[in-house]
């Protein structure tokens, strides 16, 4: 937990280095009555509190002549902007309630409405299986798709989520893999087991967690067959059900119940899944073109004329 007694610099915004992942979020805890302050470089952002509790708080952020107050309540949020000018913003969480405050300060840039938030499992849905040479190629295309997801309409990187069963052990050097890879680069969140019934919700959770710091925004959901995948993101689907654009499912078993899947995207591959988003209107035919044809080049069998046909059906 932060301690509430210092000015805690948490750096520029608009950097993109692998440390600095947006969101920042930092845990906190304040006693009834305490503030806490945080100096934040960047021309504007956003910063909201999320916490378990119901504790009244209020965020607050000044730069000289510029000052922004959020309202009192238990998930404050402020939106702070001025002339463009790269600013050392002084964001100051209050807590105003009657008990100590236990939060996460979630301080992001401002992102377009349509921008959209992405979230993927790893394994066997962008990582395929390790063989004896190591880890392989991501799946054909799949980077690609991630990537052109998160940066249409002119966004901003830090679009993208993982959530895994792996342990933190597990993850050592998934980062640079992905990195080699072309992935976009985005947080991690581990799990304890691979055992269904524990990796289940915790893999809601963390889901969840996420859509709780990204309150505005609607999300794109990767996964695949092989474990819960579609379960978890059913759960999810019900739990936010106007914050789910659309659930992409990698089928690697080779029979899946059709109920596991139900309104949820079961695909051969990414390119199949790339004029399905272009159907949905979540990718341009120019974007899904890009897509699939990088799987191609990655190493899918298909042809141009099956790519022009996987679009018609989608139009």
């Amino acid at each position: 937990m932060s301690e509430p007694d210092d000015l805690e610099d948490l750096g520029s915004l608009s950097d993109d280095k692998s440390d600095t992942a947006l969101p920042r979020i930092v845990e906190l805890e304040l006693a009834p009555g305490a503030s806490k302050r945080y100096r934040i470089t960047t021309p504007a952002f956003v910063a909201s509190l999320v916490q378990e509790g119901t504790v009244d708080a209020q965020l607050t952020a000044t730069h000289y002549e510029h000052s922004f107050t959020s309202d009192i309540s238990t998930t404050p949020r402020i939106d702070v902007a001025a002339d463009g000018t790269v600013r050392n913003w002084t964001l100051t969480v209050h807590n105003r309630g009657d008990a100590a405050l236990e939060t996460k300060v979630v301080v992001d840039v401002p992102r377009a409405q349509a921008e959209l938030g992405i979230v993927s499992d790893i394994d066997k849905t962008v990582l395929p299986p390790e063989t004896s040479a190591g880890l392989p190629p991501p799946y054909p295309g799949i980077a690609t798709l991630l990537r052109t997801l998160e940066l249409r309409m002119a966004g901003a990187a830090g679009d993208v989520h993982f959530v895994t069963a792996r342990t933190p052990e597990g993850i050592i050097g998934i980062a640079d893999w992905m990195a080699m890879h072309g992935v976009p680069a985005g947080p991690i969140d581990t799990g304890v087991s691979g055992a269904p019934w524990v990796a289940q919700p915790e893999k809601v959770r963390d889901v969840s967690r996420i859509f709780d710091t990204r309150v505005q925004q609607r999300f794109v959901l990767f996964g695949d067959t092989s474990h819960r995948d579609p379960e978890v993101y059913a759960e999810i689907r019900t739990k936010y059900p106007t914050r789910v654009a659309a659930i992409f499912i990698n089928k690697v078993n080779e029979t899946v119940s059709p109920t596991r899947v139900a309104g949820m995207h079961l695909v051969n591959n990414y390119a199949e899944a790339a004029a399905i988003a272009f159907g949905l209107e979540l990718l341009t035919e120019t974007e899904a073109r890009t897509v699939m044809n990088a799987a191609r080049t990655e190493g899918l069998a298909i042809t141009a004329a099956q790519i022009d046909a996987l679009l018609d059906a989608a139009r």
